[in-house]
């Protein structure tokens, strides 16, 4: 690992300067991700300026990283470099950054705070970089997430950063490059995607006897939401599995849109949606896919989206076959986001027992086919379907396979699931016939469908079983009261897919497309580089004309200034409703309040938001007050 002191012949400026664009000769120009996010005419002035001067790419990447910038969707650039200064969305960014891109920032925001009491200077001045290429990338990073702005040779962090970061860099130099584990245990590639093949075809198959049941005996919603322990304990008995996986199942059947919601009277029931009619014609590996994505996706319990996929990027190539622990996890997770949230190493925890029974990995290494959620190469290692059952004596059926959605959707309305194992097991009894004949099915039908989709002769014990329903339906004491004939076998309702829980949005719920209409929107309006709204910042108030600054919120204006340390005109309406003006340098702009000093003076200023009418930063040519 490079020590701090260490400056080599090539780095004799150290991190006074970078270069002011790329080099094709410099090693570090490969590494930049979206092209030089430097201004083509020179070192933009403000956070603004460069966010307006970045090209599209840069723009797309920025809002799909920080998707808080773009709700609601910001009208100009200065809208967004103003959501990117505040506090909470800092914050986040930060936990964006991996070990050594945070010590590179921590370096550059103490470097410059010092150098500019010092001075008056803006330019970087900490300690000498380790790799030239690594500490490029690591600024490239930082100005590609808006955390500072300028370019390489003369950034400038945001005014809050140093609230975020302290005033202490680490000592220790983290490495540049993420953990290796190189060293840890390998299995064979060709075993973890058959075992991780297996754990998936469990998980359709498991699902589709849930949701099944579900359209017969509906799932009550409790007032508080979710369903009660009693309930969770029936369903883990049903499928065979522990509780708390049970608990998974139903999560991740509703962020697949398989179960929603239906009211009986008072109270709320989850039945399956029309979703899930579709999702039983699909191919094995497509309905695998399906709910993998819901998983990954929209499934808080096990961390976001974005978070999952990091912790698969431990695992290195699935060719590989590397076996990783949770402490491993823990070691890479603390290089890649040493700012993590609170939580986030029990949620990989959480994460790599669920990828286990999900078919995300197997044997502890990661499948083939789940990085990019491959349902075509899945395929290849599931078995086919079939659509029929071997009828015993004892009134059970045996899938000898995976089952076509015909032939499940009729042995989950005639029979009840007793077993697991290499193959599923239904047993008929007298309740599930009876339940059966009330969803619809005749005596004939019930009849017929077995036979249909026995290979064995139908045992005589079942036979009157099945004709006694009609008798069992017209005695005083039966419990059959529905017409014998219908038109369709399914429940008669469907429920409506659930609707997100407050507060459990992950942070990455920006679409690429809804990023990029975004800022095609933005460059539509004129606002892009050289425009009359891109430029009014600096426009000068001569003539008596006032610049298009001040007709909108002057909050923009001012956490600008905030920035740039600049002098602001601002008019104000106090309590009495007298308006008045002041020219001062903003210190910052939180909680509601602009917090500034006076210009001439001096004397600290504190003023509530909502009674400053109209701002404008005051440049060289201006007229304040105009």
């Amino acid at each position: 690992m490079p020590r701090v002191n260490e400056v080599g012949p090539e780095d004799e400026l150290g991190w006074r300067a970078m270069p002011n664009s790329s080099d094709p000769s410099d090693p570090a120009s490969s590494d930049m991700a979206t092209g030089d996010t430097a201004s083509s005419s020179g070192t933009p002035r403000t956070l603004t300026q460069m966010f307006r001067e970045w090209d599209d790419a840069a723009l797309v990447a920025l809002l799909l990283e920080r998707p808080e910038l773009a709700f609601p969707a910001p009208t100009d650039f200065s809208q967004i470099a103003s959501r990117a200064t505040t506090r909470h969305s800092i914050a986040q960014a930060l936990e964006l950054l991996n070990a050594f891109e945070l010590w590179v920032a921590h370096c550059d925001t103490v470097a410059h705070c010092t150098t500019m009491s010092a001075t008056g200077s803006s330019s970087p001045a900490g300690p000498p970089p380790t790799e030239r290429a690594d500490v490029w990338a690591a600024r490239q990073r930082l100005l590609g997430l808006g955390l500072f702005w300028g370019d390489s040779a003369s950034m400038r962090p945001v005014r809050a950063l140093l609230t975020h970061l302290g005033e202490s860099p680490p000592v220790d130099v983290p490495d540049p490059r993420p953990p290796s584990f190189d060293g840890a245990a390998r299995q064979s590639p060709d075993l973890v995607a058959k075992v991780a093949a297996g754990s998936a075809f469990e998980l359709v198959r498991r699902m589709g006897v849930f949701v099944e049941h579900c359209d017969h005996q509906p799932l009550k919603q409790r007032r508080s939401g979710g369903v009660g322990a009693r309930e969770t304990r029936a369903i883990a008995a049903r499928i065979d599995v522990p509780s708390a996986v049970a608990t998974a199942y139903l999560e991740i059947a509703q962020a697949a849109g398989l179960l929603g919601l239906s009211t009986d009277g008072t109270d709320e029931l989850l039945v399956p949606t029309e979703a899930f009619d579709e999702w039983q014609q699909l191919e094995l590996a497509r309905q695998w896919a399906l709910l993998t994505h819901a998983w990954f996706e929209d499934h808080p319990p096990s961390g976001p989206g974005t978070f999952k996929r990091l912790c698969l990027e431990a695992f290195g190539s699935p060719a590989g076959g590397y076996v990783l622990s949770a402490e491993d996890m823990r070691t890479w997770l603390a290089w890649q986001r040493p700012r993590r949230p609170k939580g986030f190493d029990r949620a990989a925890a959480t994460m790599l027992e669920q990828a286990s029974w999900i078919g995300v990995t197997g044997l502890g290494a990661v499948a083939p086919f789940a990085p990019a959620i491959d349902a075509d190469l899945l395929g290849s290692w599931l078995p086919a379907r079939v659509d029929h059952v071997l009828v015993q004596a004892d009134l059970t059926a045996i899938a000898p396979g995976p089952l076509t959605s015909d032939a499940a959707h009729d042995l989950g309305a005639l029979a009840d699931v007793e077993s697991r194992g290499g193959a599923t097991v239904y047993r008929f009894s007298q309740e599930s016939l009876q339940r059966a004949h009330r969803l619809g099915w005749s005596v004939s039908e019930i009849a017929k469908a077995v036979e249909h989709r026995s290979r064995t002769p139908i045992p005589q014990a079942l036979g009157y079983l099945i004709h006694d329903l009609d008798r069992l339906a017209t005695t005083p004491t039966g419990q059959i009261s529905e017409p014998a004939q219908t038109v369709s076998h399914l429940s008669p309702r469907r429920g409506r897919p659930v609707a997100a829980t407050p507060g459990t949005e992950t942070a990455d719920q920006l679409d690429p497309q809804e990023a990029a209409s975004i800022v095609a929107t933005l460059r539509a309006a004129g606002v892009g580089p050289g425009s009359a709204q891109g430029t009014a910042s600096g426009a000068e108030m001569e003539g008596g004309r006032v610049p298009d600054t001040m007709l909108g919120s002057p909050l923009p204006t001012l956490r600008e200034a905030v920035e740039t340390g600049e002098t602001v005109w601002f008019g104000y309406v106090d309590t009495t409703g007298a308006s008045g003006e002041r020219l001062v340098r903003v210190t910052a702009v939180d909680e509601g309040r602009l917090r500034a000093r006076d210009s001439r003076s001096g004397e600290p200023i504190s003023v509530p938001l909502h009674r400053i009418t109209a701002a404008h930063i005051v440049r060289a040519g201006t007229r304040a007050g105009a």
